[in-house]
C-alpha cells in the first residue's frame, strides 16, 4: 500500500523561483500532485530566487493548494536562521520528512529537524554528489563537509536519486550500503490538442535549441563548435539558447565564440523562459540538444520530449533511453559527435516529427507527473518501514 500520510518537505527554494531551473518545477509538480491525491504535504521553504528574493506573504501561504511557509533568507544562497525552529515544529506532526538538497543551510536545517524529531527521512541529494559537480568550485571543503554530517547522513531512512546514474554516484561517495531509491523527475503532460497548436507556430528555417542555465557545465561552447561544423556542411539552421546566466565570464565567452565562427546571424540567446513562452520554446525547434557534462536528470529533457521534439544528449546525462525509445540520440559531447546527431533531423523533418511521436509516447508512459507521484509514494511507504 502506498503512502498517504503526513508529509513534510523542506526545500532551499520552492516556486515561483523558476531562477533555479529544474529541481524547483519538477518538486513543485511532485508536491501538487501528491497534495491533489490525498498525501497531506506541507513545505517549509526560503524565499530565495538565486540572487534575488520571491515577494511572498510571510506566514503559511498556498501555492496552488499546497500549504507553504517561506522563511525570509538572510545571507544568499539560503541561510534563512527561523528555517531549522519551523521545520522542527512540522516534523513532529509529520510521518516523514523529505529534504531536497545537501550542501545548502536550509537542507541541513531540515535534516536536523527531521532526525530530532524522531522522523524517517528521504533525502535528495538532486545532483550534487556526482563526480563533475563535487569537482565545481571548492572541492576539498565540500569534502570536508561530507565528513562533518556523516552521522546525520547515517540517519537518512532513504536517499532518491532521478537516474540509475545518480544512485551510483549517491553509492560511491557515501558507501556502497546507502539505501538508494530511483524516481526520475516528471512533468505535466500537456493536452495532444495544445502540442499540435504549438507545434503548427514553427519557423520554416529549422531551429536548434538548448534550454537550461549558461554555466560551463552544460558544454555550450562544444554546441556552438557543432553548429559552425553544420554550417560549413551547407544546413540552414537558426540556434536558441535559452536560460539564464550563471557565469557572466563563460556567457561572454560563448559570445566570442559565435563571433569568431561566424554564426552571428544564425545564433541568438534568448534570455530566461518561463511559463507558456517556455512550452512555445520547446515547441518550436527542430530539436533540442544538452550538451552537459554532468546532469543527475535533466528536465528539460522531459519537457521538450512532452512537445514531440527530439532530443539529442550528450553521454554527461543519463539519457540513454533516447536511442532505445527511438525519442533522439545519446551520443559523446564532443563537437564532431552533436554535429553527426543532429544533423539527420536538419536532414529529414519526417525523421523528426517521427522521433518527437516517439518522445512524446516516452514521456506519457514512464514521466508524467501521476506516474512519477505513485513511484514516490512507494519510496515513501519503503522509508517509513526502513525507520521502523
Amino acid at each position: 500500500m502506498s503512502f498517504r500520510g503526513r508529509l513534510l518537505h523542506v526545500t532551499p527554494s520552492f516556486a515561483p523561483a523558476y531562477r533555479i531551473g529544474g529541481p524547483v518545477r519538477s518538486l513543485e509538480g511532485l508536491v501538487c500532485e501528491l497534495s491533489r491525491v490525498g498525501v497531506e504535504v506541507r513545505v517549509v521553504t526560503t524565499d530565495s530566487n538565486g540572487s534575488a528574493r520571491l515577494d511572498v506573504p510571510r506566514g503559511w501561504t498556498a501555492w496552488r493548494d499546497v500549504p507553504v511557509r517561506y522563511m525570509p533568507r538572510v545571507l544568499p544562497p539560503s541561510l534563512a536562521p527561523g528555517l531549522g525552529v519551523v521545520a522542527y515544529r512540522e516534523a513532529r506532526n509529520a510521518d516523514l520528512v523529505h529534504i531536497t538538497g545537501l550542501f545548502s543551510v536550509a537542507s541541513i536545517q531540515g535534516l536536523g529537524a527531521a532526525i530530532s524529531a524522531g522522523r524517517p527521512v528521504v533525502l535528495s541529494p538532486r545532483g550534487v554528489l556526482q563526480a563533475e559537480a563535487l569537482k565545481i568550485g571548492r572541492s576539498a571543503r565540500k569534502q570536508a563537509f561530507l565528513r562533518a554530517i556523516a552521522p546525520l547522513l547515517a540517519r537518512v531512512s532513504l536517499f532518491h536519486a532521478t537516474s540509475e546514474e545518480e544512485a551510483q554516484s549517491v553509492r560511491r561517495v557515501l558507501g556502497p550500503n546507502a539505501p538508494v531509491f530511483v524516481v526520475p523527475n516528471g512533468v505535466a503532460i500537456a493536452p495532444a490538442s495544445a502540442v499540435e497548436a504549438r507545434r503548427k507556430q514553427r519557423p520554416e528555417r529549422p531551429r536548434i535549441g538548448f534550454v537550461g542555465r549558461i554555466h560551463p557545465i552544460k558544454a555550450l561552447e562544444e554546441l556552438i563548435d557543432a553548429c559552425a561544423l553544420l554550417r560549413d556542411r551547407g544546413h540552414d539552421f537558426e540556434l536558441r539558447i535559452a536560460g539564464p546566466s550563471q557565469d557572466a565570464r563563460y556567457r561572454q565567452s560563448l559570445v566570442e565564440r559565435i563571433e569568431r565562427h561566424g554564426l552571428g546571424e544564425r545564433a541568438s540567446f534568448e534570455g530566461e523562459v518561463l511559463g507558456e513562452r517556455k512550452d512555445d520554446f520547446y515547441a518550436s525547434l527542430r530539436v533540442l540538444v544538452l550538451p552537459s557534462r554532468s546532469e543527475n536528470f535533466g528536465n528539460v529533457v522531459v519537457e521538450a520530449l512532452a512537445y514531440q521534439t527530439p532530443v539529442v544528449a550528450s553521454h554527461g546525462t543519463p539519457w540513454q533511453k533516447l536511442e532505445s525509445s527511438g525519442a533522439g540520440r545519446w551520443v559523446e559531447g564532443n563537437a564532431p559527435s552533436l554535429a553527426d546527431a543532429i544533423e539527420p533531423y536538419l536532414q529529414n523533418e519526417a525523421l523528426a516529427a517521427r522521433a518527437g511521436e516517439k518522445g512524446h509516447a516516452l514521456v506519457t508512459k514512464h514521466f508524467s507527473v501521476e506516474a512519477v507521484a505513485d513511484e514516490m509514494r512507494n519510496a515513501y511507504r519503503l522509508a517509513v518501514a526502513r525507520h521502523r
